[in-house]
């Protein structure tokens, strides 16, 4: 099984999407949303580069990845919600 890195970082989450990585699954648990992408090292350098303030991506990219993660987030808020890629075995 390929190993998952996970947060709850919305902001990091868009910036991922934006530099193209694919958002494997989220689980949504007492008004908290998680997303799940697969731990490789270009998603362990991107993620570096975030936090250490060099990384960057197309600003019209970036803002429609956060309308896409709050679609996702705000589509159903009662109780646990999960979903994940048809292509992972869950």
């Amino acid at each position: 099984m390929k190993k998952q890195f996970e947060t709850k970082d919305f902001y990091l989450t868009a910036f991922l999407l934006a530099s193209g990585f694919k958002l494997l699954g989220h689980t949504k648990n007492a008004g908290l949303t998680t997303f799940e992408f697969e731990e490789t090292s270009k998603l362990t350098n991107t993620i570096a580069s975030y936090y250490g303030f060099i990384g960057s991506v197309e600003p019209i990219t970036y803002g429609n990845a956060m309308r896409t993660l709050k679609s996702i987030i705000h589509e159903n808020t009662n109780g646990i919600e999960q979903y994940h890629s048809p292509s992972r075995k869950v």
